[in-house]
């Protein structure tokens, strides 16, 4: 049967079809999918101490879980005698019988978690399951539900990866070389790549030679969501999360990712507006913080009246004197216009500017009617 599908696929117009009628299904049944409707069936099964524990215990009512003890002094219960209530609740809830009316509904987060590579980012899993209703009480019903199945098994977070949820045919080493490449790659290249070009460099790879068809666009941005070594900027390009273009730091390394995208100088309030507007965290930038930041770092220079450029971009340090002592430094007179030109190059300033600059005798030497060198 998959095999007549996979060319019905491939031969047209057909696929076509084929493939949005099951994405409508699959975009009604996730619309309808109600996690916290389902629980609240389910836990219909137990006395009603036992589910009262079970509902405080995973905050099935309210916005977070309870911990024991704080459920112990609600019921007059020891700490220890809630523990045994709640296993002993678990054990009943995970009974075949028990979670045979739910059975259609996990298959969506069966379908949705193989669909993605057979293991899911749990917070991602969350926003592409709850596309109805993300309330705490929803998200908190959906993960007892992973909980409760025998289907799911937990990936903890760690130092390298986010809480994840995979099926038992995925197999974890799959996903450390998958992201030892991905690393390696990134550390090889220096700086960070849009998907598509991350993606290509990835295609060259021997992991993905050997499985190919298990690689898809949608799998490797997935997995990729699962790392916490690997991220996206605010600009959708991946890299390291230990570079600074990838992970800013502070207000200078969100200024110096607002300019190099820009890839032009901009006033400094011009800057703050930008930093502000691309959400890089939840703290404001305020102008007065920005310009200080600006003024300091050595990755900016001031180009004009608050106006900043990188210095990545070539533009050199100082007053539009030092700019002009630069332009001659080569020892060969210049004509006036010609210095005007590279003096602008350089500086956002007026033109009137630079003739004053240069009228500087103590700095300059004119020669002739308009030619200039060092002194």
């Amino acid at each position: 049967m998959l095999e007549n599908t996979e060319n019905i696929s491939n031969s047209g117009s057909s696929g076509g079809i084929l493939d949005a009628v099951l994405e409508s299904e699959q975009a009604h049944a996730l619309a309808e999918f109600n996690p916290h409707a389902l629980v609240s069936d389910i836990l219909n099964n137990l006395r009603d101490r036992e589910r009262q524990i079970v509902t405080l215990r995973y905050g099935l009512a309210e916005n977070k879980p309870h911990t024991l003890e704080s459920i112990g002094n609600r019921l007059d219960l020891t700490r220890e005698r809630v523990r045994q209530i709640e296993k002993e609740s678990l054990r009943q809830l995970k009974n075949q019988e028990v979670l045979s009316g739910v059975n259609r509904s996990m298959d969506i987060i069966k379908k949705t978690v193989q669909d993605h590579g057979s293991i899911f980012g749990e917070n991602a899993l969350i926003d592409h399951l709850l596309i109805s209703s993300k309330t705490e009480r929803q998200i908190n019903s959906l993960l007892f539900l992973l909980e409760l199945s025998e289907y799911f098994n937990l990936l903890e977070e760690t130092e390298r990866y986010h809480r994840a949820w995979y099926t038992p045919d995925f197999e974890l080493p799959r996903l450390h070389t998958f992201h030892d490449s991905l690393e390696n790659i990134l550390e090889n290249h220096g700086v960070p790549l849009q998907f598509d070009d991350l993606k290509e460099k990835f295609k060259q790879h021997s992991i993905y030679l050997e499985m190919q068809s298990y690689f898809n666009d949608r799998v490797i941005e997935n997995l990729i969501r699962v790392s916490k070594t690997v991220k996206a900027n605010p600009f959708g390009e991946f890299g390291l999360k230990s570079w600074r273009v990838v992970h800013p730091r502070d207000v200078g390394d969100k200024a110096y990712l607002v300019l190099a995208h820009e890839k032009k100088p901009l006033h400094y309030t011009k800057i703050t507006e930008l930093i502000n507007q691309q959400g890089f965290d939840d703290r404001t930038a305020y102008k007065e913080t920005v310009h200080n930041e600006l003024i300091m770092d050595e990755r900016f220079i001031l180009v004009g009246r608050g106006i900043y450029a990188l210095s990545d971009w070539g533009y050199k340090k100082g007053v539009v004197a030092d700019i002009i002592k630069e332009i001659l430094s080569a020892g060969e007179p210049m004509e006036r216009n010609a210095i005007v030109e590279e003096v602008l190059k350089q500086r956002l300033v007026r033109r009137n500017t630079i003739l004053v600059g240069l009228a500087d005798k103590k700095l300059f030497k004119k020669i002739g009617k308009s030619r200039y060198t060092l002194p």
